[in-house]
C-alpha cells in the first residue's frame, strides 16, 4: 500500500512538474485582472489533480484520509511553490470534495462522486465575516425545514473556487436550539440554484485571482438529498482538520521565492560574494527545512494515527513556522535585490501581497496563544474550545481564522 501511495504521488507531482510554468507565466496578468484562473484550472483537472481527496473506489486517489495523508501535503507544497493561488483553489476543492466523501451516505457518494471526478469543483463556505462589515464574526447560517428539503437565507464571505465551482458546499446548522456545532450539517448547493447570487466584492491587497467573493442565498431550496452529513459530525466524529494543508501551501510559497532570490543573486558577482547575502539567504535555507520538516513529520504522524488532538497541536505549530517563512522571505529578499525587485517584471511583489492576504486566514497569534496553552497546562483540543485550525465553543464558532471552510 505505502509503495502504491507513493508511486501515485511521485507521478502526480510529475504532472504538477509538467503544468506549473504555465502556472506562474499566468500569473502576473491573473493578478492585474483579478481574473479567475479557468486555465490553469482546466489543465489541473484534466490531469485529474482536483479529484485527490476523492476515494480511489470512486475514481479518486484518496488523499486527506487515514494512513494517506503526506501525499496530499506534497502536492499541495508543490502546486504552491509555482502559483499560490490556483494552489489554494485546488486545495479548496480537495478539501471539499474530502467533507462530502466521507461525510455523505452512500447514496449521495454515488451520486456526487463521480460528478466531481468528472470535473465538478466544489467551493466550501464557511465565513460569515463580510468585507463590508465590521464585529466580531459568528456562524448564524440555518437551514429551515420545508416539505422535501429545508429553504437557506445567508449570506457567506471568502467563498473560494465559487466562481468555477458546479456545487457550494455550505456550512450551516438545521435550525434548533441546541449549540451551533452540534447542529452543523454541510448544504451542497449547486451554483446556479435559484437565490444564489455571487457578489461582486472582491478588490483585495493579494490573492485576486481567487476571487473569493461573497455569496449571499435568499430562499434556496435544498433538498434533503443535498445536506451531507448528520449534525454535529464534523465536530464530533471527524478527527481531520486543515491546518497542514496551509502550512504546505505556505512552505511551497516561500519555496517559489527563495528560488527567485537564489537566481538573482547567481547572476550578480557583487551579491553572489557578499558574505552578508551568504548569510541571510543561510538563514532563510534553515528556517525553510524547519518549516517542511514539521511539515512532514506531521503528516507522518497523521498517516500513523497518532492521537487527534496532539497531531492538531503540531500541526498548529507548523503552521506557524510556514507563516513565519513565507512572510519572512519574500520581504528580506527586497533587501537582497534591492529597488529592481519592487518593478512588475519580478514576481517577488505579487509573492508578498499574496502571503500577506493568504496568511491572515489563520490569526497567527491567537493560534500561538493556544500553543501556549499546552505549557500552561490549560490543554488543546483539535476542534473543542481552545483548540486547532477549526475550534468550536459551546454556543458558535470561534473565529480564530479570517474564513474559515477549508
Amino acid at each position: 500500500m505505502i509503495n502504491d501511495i507513493d508511486q501515485t504521488t511521485t507521478q502526480l507531482l510529475a504532472k504538477v512538474a509538467e503544468l506549473g510554468p504555465g502556472f506562474r507565466q499566468r500569473m502576473r496578468q491573473q493578478d492585474e485582472d483579478s481574473a479567475f484562473p479557468f486555465e490553469s484550472l482546466a489543465e489541473a483537472t484534466q490531469a485529474g489533480l482536483h479529484k485527490l481527496c476523492v476515494p480511489t473506489e470512486y475514481g479518486g486517489y484518496g488523499y486527506w484520509q487515514p494512513g494517506n495523508y503526506r501525499g496530499f501535503y506534497q502536492i499541495l507544497e508543490e502546486l504552491a511553490f509555482w502559483e499560490a493561488n490556483t494552489a489554494q483553489l485546488l486545495q479548496i476543492t480537495s478539501h471539499a470534495s474530502g467533507i462530502v466523501s466521507w461525510h455523505a451516505n452512500q447514496e449521495q457518494r454515488a451520486k456526487f462522486l463521480p460528478e466531481i471526478v468528472d470535473g465538478a469543483l466544489l467551493a466550501s463556505l464557511g465565513s460569515e465575516a463580510h468585507l463590508y462589515e465590521n464585529g466580531q464574526e459568528r456562524l448564524e447560517s440555518e437551514l429551515q425545514p420545508t416539505e422535501g428539503g429545508y429553504t437557506l437565507t445567508a449570506r457567506k464571505g471568502f467563498a473560494s473556487v465559487a466562481a468555477g465551482a458546479r456545487y457550494l458546499t455550505v456550512w450551516c446548522a438545521i435550525e434548533g436550539d441546541a449549540p451551533y456545532a452540534s447542529r452543523m450539517v454541510f448544504a451542497l448547493v449547486p451554483t446556479d440554484a435559484p437565490g444564489v447570487e455571487l457578489l461582486d466584492d472582491w478588490q483585495m491587497l493579494g490573492m485576486r485571482s481567487t476571487v473569493s467573493c461573497g455569496v449571499k442565498f435568499t430562499n434556496v431550496f435544498v433538498p434533503d438529498d443535498h445536506i451531507i452529513g448528520e449534525q454535529g459530525d464534523w465536530v464530533n466524529k471527524d478527527p481531520r482538520t486543515f491546518s497542514l494543508a496551509y502550512a504546505a501551501n505556505h512552505i511551497g510559497s516561500a519555496r517559489g521565492a527563495f528560488e527567485f532570490i537564489v537566481d538573482y543573486v547567481k547572476e550578480r558577482d557583487d551579491l553572489r560574494n557578499s558574505e552578508v547575502v551568504q548569510v541571510k539567504l543561510g538563514h532563510m535555507d534553515s528556517e525553510l527545512f524547519a518549516a517542511r520538516t514539521a511539515l512532514f513529520a506531521t503528516a507522518a504522524r497523521l498517516d500513523r494515527g497518532d492521537d487527534p488532538d496532539e497531531v492538531e497541536a503540531d500541526a498548529v505549530r507548523t503552521m506557524h513556522l510556514a507563516k513565519e517563512v513565507v512572510l519572512r522571505i519574500p520581504y528580506e529578499g527586497f533587501d537582497i535585490v534591492g529597488a529592481r525587485a519592487a518593478h512588475e517584471r519580478y514576481p517577488l511583489g505579487q509573492m508578498m501581497r499574496d502571503a500577506r492576504t493568504f496568511t491572515l486566514h489563520f490569526r497567527d497569534d491567537l493560534y500561538a496563544a493556544r500553543i501556549a496553552d499546552i505549557s500552561l497546562g490549560k490543554g488543546f483540543s483539535a476542534k473543542h474550545g481552545r483548540g486547532g485550525s477549526t475550534p468550536f465553543s459551546d454556543d458558535q464558532f470561534e473565529t480564530a481564522q479570517a474564513h474559515a471552510g477549508g
